[in-house]
């Protein structure tokens, strides 16, 4: 993998996509960096996530805006309701939407949200990114590619 990329690439034999494949989330600022998993068409696991908790408004973010930002279509995914919806609106700056903390080598499982009734998959996503909401600043993400299954 190229560490300027930082794409995410399926583990393939033949036809069938195996998943479980663990790529490094790339540092953009803070000294903020960790490891990502694809398990399925819909979960990921981050692991040894490393964030220093400076950002006012941070969370893990899905979206298919290029670079990397908050758009209509872009969907906080560290809060889902009980449906897997997203709980909270990328674009809310209020004091409702929680940040999250400084990790300090923790592991997290997050799950794509249920959009418009329909769950979303990793086709329909270009990037997975932590981000600051308020001052619009990356702190480490992984891009995927178009038309991985």
């Amino acid at each position: 993998l190229n560490p300027e990329d930082n794409f995410v690439t399926p583990n393939c034999s033949g036809s069938t996509i195996t998943y479980n494949l663990r790529v490094n989330l790339t540092h953009r600022a803070h000294d903020s960096y960790g490891y990502a998993t694809l398990l399925n068409t819909t979960t990921v696991a981050l692991a040894d996530l490393y964030y220093d908790g400076a950002g006012p408004k941070t969370n893990w973010i899905v979206g298919t805006k290029s670079p990397i930002g908050v758009d209509s279509n872009t969907y906080i995914i560290d809060k889902l309701t009980s449906a897997g919806e997203p709980l909270y609106t990328a674009t809310d700056l209020s004091s409702a939407v929680p940040t999250l903390p400084a990790y300090t080598g923790q592991s997290v499982t997050l799950t794509l949200p249920v959009v418009n009734g329909k769950q979303m998959t990793f086709d329909d996503i270009s990037w997975i990114a932590l981000w600051c909401r308020q001052v619009n600043m990356l702190f480490m993400d992984v891009l995927i590619p178009e038309g991985f299954q």
